[in-house]
């Protein structure tokens, strides 16, 4: 049997996924996987619906297997996120192909990307920049263009194709037996962020989502982004000078500008353009304040230590008596049995259930605390 993984936000669901979930049927795929960041997103901000039914979303449209990337690795710069992502999946024991877009659609040129960002020169040039004031985004282009020229600089500068790129990576990083196939990403007006925006801005997004989540919106039970901004900045404002250096990926002077910005600072856009500088790109400093907000402090392992199930689609339930042989972390829907496995897994765990006790109080319909251990399983047959 042909297990597909997919790695996804899927914030919302619509119809430019049709489009990837057709091919990868088309491509022999019987079974599709997805690993897909919870309430909380790459881009540093809490996703437009929950992620339980974003979860319901993928089961309805022919995903077999939805687990859980917890909001530690969700919330991780490109290549930590990839590395998750691609770790968990290969942990499962039996997705054979990793499957993504990206916007060149060719995955040899997509290795040629990879195999410059990994050669030992473009390392050594990041450093030299980085400490130079460049922000690591660019001073990785800079030096893979320095290395292999400026078509894969190019091509690195796409979004999508940045994180196919540390896919590509981390399947290497983890000797990972998964093959790789790409399809091309059209530009056709169907992306998340117009989704997001239509939906963000009041208007009606019937036609690109489907009728379920349409409903949802319609009814209002989707994230106020006014809301984020109260109990983010209240948060941020109790935050201590050591609270602010535990949180992951703080360097290089970032710490001094959150602690001091979040004290002054009267709103989120206000806070987020007092930290910006050429050395810290938006997304990082996003990241780092959902990070505090959300509790995620200190190290953990680079691949989640347990892999969740949010929903389970039609042939999960066979799929999970095919992982449950092979996996090499524990497998549950159970969050509180999944927090018992080790000391790392009770940190993830923890940290995730805080943060979506903070996601359900920022939705324009607030919910109690708790649901991540009162919710039911998913299940389509």
């Amino acid at each position: 049997m042909s297990v597909f993984g997919v790695v996804c936000e899927c914030n919302p669901y619509h119809t430019g996924h049709r489009k990837l979930i057709d091919e990868a049927f088309r491509r022999g795929a019987e079974r599709l996987v997805a690993v897909m960041s919870g309430d909380f997103v790459q881009r540093g901000e809490p996703a437009v619906l929950s992620k339980f039914d974003r979860a319901e979303d993928l089961v309805d449209q022919g995903f077999s297997l939805v687990f859980e990337l917890p909001v530690r690795y969700s919330l991780s710069s490109s290549e930590r996120f990839a590395a998750a992502s691609v770790g968990l999946l290969d942990a499962l024991g039996a997705v054979d192909t990793l499957f993504f877009g990206s916007e060149c659609g060719d995955i040899g040129l997509l290795k040629s990307i990879a195999d410059a960002v990994d050669d030992g020169r473009t390392k050594a040039r990041v450093s030299e920049l980085c400490a130079e004031g460049y922000s690591y985004p660019r001073a990785l282009s800079a030096a893979v263009a320095e290395i292999g020229g400026n078509r894969l600089s190019e091509e690195m500068s796409r979004p999508n194709n940045i994180l196919a790129v540390d896919y590509l990576r981390a399947v290497r990083s983890c000797a990972s037996g998964m093959t790789v196939e790409t399809v091309r990403r059209d530009d056709d007006g169907f992306s998340a962020h117009a989704v997001r925006d239509i939906i963000l801005t009041g208007g009606d997004p019937e036609g690109y989502v489907t009728e379920r989540t349409a409903e949802l919106i319609r009814y209002g039970d989707t994230v106020s982004l006014e809301r984020w901004d109260t109990v983010a900045m209240a948060s941020l404002r109790q935050l201590t000078e050591g609270d602010v250096k535990r949180i992951p990926d703080i360097s290089g002077g970032l710490e001094n500008r959150i602690y001091r910005s979040a004290r002054e600072a009267s709103s989120l856009s206000e806070f987020y353009s007092s930290v910006n500088t050429k050395s810290f790109t938006l997304s990082r400093i996003k990241r780092a304040a959902a990070c505090a907000v959300c509790g995620i402090a200190g190290s953990a392992p680079a691949v989640p230590p347990y892999a969740r199930i949010l929903a389970v689609g039609k042939g999960g339930k066979e799929l999970l008596g095919d992982i449950a042989g092979a996996a090499r972390v524990p497998v549950s829907e159970n969050i509180s049995k999944l927090s018992a496995v080790s000391g790392d897994a009770a940190l993830v765990a923890g940290e995730e259930m805080r943060a979506t006790d903070i996601y359900n109080i920022v939705r324009k319909i607030p919910r109690p605390a708790g649901e991540d251990l009162s919710r039911r399983l998913i299940i389509r047959n």
